[in-house]
C-alpha cells in the first residue's frame, strides 16, 4: 500500500523522461520526496492542531490548517499541474504556516527557526536564479512583525506575552543573517555539483558514443571477415577444377607426346605439373583455413586416442619411410568437433615428421596434463628445432622458415592450428632451440561450445 502511494505521487508529480543525471532532476526528486512524507505527517499533526485552535478560539488558524492540508493533497494528487506551480504553492503554504505560527501563538524563536528551515528547503528545490527569494521573504517578514510590535498591534499569544521590539530585532537579525549566508553558500555548492554532474554526463555521453562506434566497427569487421572467409572458401573450391584440368592435360601431353620432347621440354612439363600440384595443395590449405569456425556438425565427445590412431594411418607411408615412432600418454575424451581436432593433430604431427633430422628416426610424444578448467597438450619431437626469434612468425599465414627445395609445404599448417585453438578458446605456444627439437604446447577447454 505504501509503495503504491509513493509510486502514485512520483508518477503524478515528476516530469516523465527527464534525464536522471541532471541537477534539476535531483531538485525535483527531492521536492516530490518531501511531498510523500509531508502528507502523512500533516495528517498526524492536524488533529492536535485543530484541537488547540478550537480551545483557544483561533478560528483563523483553524481555517488555515484545514486549507493547508487540502492544498498539500491537491499539490501531490492532482495530475497535469506543472511542477514549478506545485513547488511555489507548497512553499507559499509552508511559509504562511510559519507566519501564522508567530502571529497567533507567539512562538517567536521556534517560528523563526521554522521560517529558516523553509528558506533552506527553497534553496534546495528551486533553481539558483531564485536564491535570494527566501532572504527577501525573511527580511520582509521580520520588518512586518517588527512594525506590528512597534504599533503594539501584535495579538496576545495564547502561551506567552508579546515580545518587545528590541528582543524581536535581536532574534530576527539571526534569521536575516543565516538566510543571507545560505542564499550565497548553497548556490555555490550546487554550482560545483552541477559542473560535476555535467562533466560526468558529458563523459558518459562520450563513452556511450565510443562504445557505439566500437560496436559498429566490430560489426563491420565481423561482416568483412565473414565475407572474406566466404570468398576464400568459394575461390578455393572453384579453383580446384581448372587446376585438376591443367595437371591432367599436362600429364597427357607428356604421355602422348613425350617421345617428341627433348629433356628440357620434359623438365618444363614437370615444373608445370609440380607448380599446379603445389597450387592445389595451397588451395586445399586455404579451404581448410576458411572452414575453421564454419563447422556445422554438432559438438560431441571425441576420443583423442582413437583420433591419434587414425592420424597414424594417414601418415603410415611417412612413418614407415622415416622409421618414426609416435607415442602418447593416455589422452582424454574432449567434447567438441572431431574434424577440428583431427586437423589440429594432423598438422602438428605432420610438421614433426616433415622437419625431422636427416638419418635420425623421428620420435614424437604427446604429453597430457589435466588442469582445473582445461587440458594441456604438449607435442614433443626430436627434429631440427626452431630459432626463438621465429616463434611468432611460424603461426602467421604463408610464413616459411626454409626453402621449398629443403622442405615442402605452403606455410599454412601452424596458422590453421592456431586458428583452430583460438576459436575453441585455447592458447598455443612453442619452446625450442635449433637442433634440439621442439615442444608445441596448447590448451583446450574441457567444455567446448559449438562453433
Amino acid at each position: 500500500m505504501l509503495e503504491k502511494y509513493r509510486l502514485f505521487i512520483l508518477k503524478t508529480c515528476l516530469t516523465p523522461h527527464q534525464p536522471s543525471g541532471t541537477l534539476s532532476y535531483w531538485r525535483d526528486y527531492l521536492f516530490v520526496s518531501a511531498l510523500i512524507f509531508v502528507i502523512p505527517l500533516c495528517t498526524i499533526a492536524l488533529i492536535p492542531g485543530l484541537y488547540l485552535s478550537y480551545l483557544s478560539e483561533l478560528w483563523g488558524l483553524l481555517i488555515f490548517d484545514c486549507l493547508a492540508f487540502l492544498g498539500f493533497i491537491g499539490i501531490a494528487g492532482i495530475p497535469g499541474i506543472p511542477l514549478s506551480i506545485r513547488k511555489w504553492t507548497f512553499i507559499a503554504i509552508t511559509y504562511l504556516a510559519g507566519i501564522f505560527l508567530i502571529y497567533f501563538l507567539g512562538n517567536f524563536g521556534p517560528g523563526l527557526l521554522y521560517l529558516l528551515s523553509v528558506s533552506v528547503f527553497m534553496l534546495l528545490v528551486l533553481p539558483d536564479k531564485y536564491a535570494f527569494v527566501s532572504f527577501i521573504l525573511n527580511l520582509l517578514t521580520c520588518i512586518f512583525f517588527g512594525w506590528l510590535i512597534y504599533q503594539e498591534d501584535l495579538q496576545q499569544s495564547y502561551f506567552t506575552s508579546t515580545v518587545d521590539l528590541q528582543s524581536w530585532i535581536a532574534i530576527s537579525s539571526n534569521l536575516i543573517f543565516l538566510s543571507a549566508m545560505f542564499s550565497i553558500l548553497i548556490p555555490k555548492l550546487f554550482k560545483g555539483l552541477r559542473q560535476s554532474l555535467e562533466e560526468q554526463s558529458q563523459l558518459e555521453t562520450a563513452l556511450k558514443r565510443q562504445k557505439e562506434k566500437l560496436k559498429q566497427s566490430l560489426t563491420d569487421l565481423e561482416t568483412k571477415n565473414n565475407e572474406l572467409e566466404h570468398f576464400t572458401y568459394v575461390a578455393s573450391h572453384d579453383l580446384q577444377e581448372p587446376l585438376r584440368m591443367v595437371t591432367g592435360f599436362l600429364q597427357l601431353l607428356e604421355k602422348k607426346y613425350g617421345h617428341l620432347l627433348d629433356a628440357k621440354g620434359k623438365t618444363y612439363i614437370n615444373f608445370a605439373v609440380d607448380g599446379a600440384q603445389r597450387m592445389r595443395q595451397l588451395i586445399l590449405d586455404l579451404l581448410a583455413y576458411s572452414r575453421v569456425k564454419k563447422i556445422n556438425e554438432k559438438a560431441e565427445p571425441v576420443d583423442f586416442n582413437q583420433l591419434l590412431e587414425e592420424i597414424k594411418l594417414t601418415f603410415r607411408p611417412e612413418i614407415k619411410r622415416l622409421k618414426a615412432e609416435i607415442t602418447a600418454d593416455t589422452l582424454p575424451i574432449v567434447h567438441g568437433h572431431s574434424s577440428f581436432y583431427f586437423l589440429l593433430l594432423q598438422n602438428l604431427i605432420g610438421n614433426a615428421l616433415k622437419y625431422s633430422k636427416a638419418n635420425i628416426p623421428p620420435k614424437i610424444h604427446i604429453y597430457l596434463e589435466e588442469r582445473e578448467n582445461d587440458w594441456l597438450f604438449q607435442v614433443e619431437d626430436n627434429g631440427i628445432g626452431i630459432d626463438p626469434a621465429y616463434f611468432e612468425k611460424i603461426f602467421v599465414l604463408f610464413q616459411r622458415l626454409h626453402q621449398r627445395k629443403d622442405f615442402e609445404g605452403t606455410g599454412m599448417g601452424l596458422a590453421i592450428v592456431k586458428k583452430i585453438i583460438t576459436s575453441l578458446g585455447g592458447e598455443i605456444w612453442v619452446k625450442s632451440s635449433p637442433g634440439e627439437g621442439a615442444v608445441f604446447s596448447f590448451t583446450l577447454p574441457k567444455m567446448v561450445e559449438a562453433a
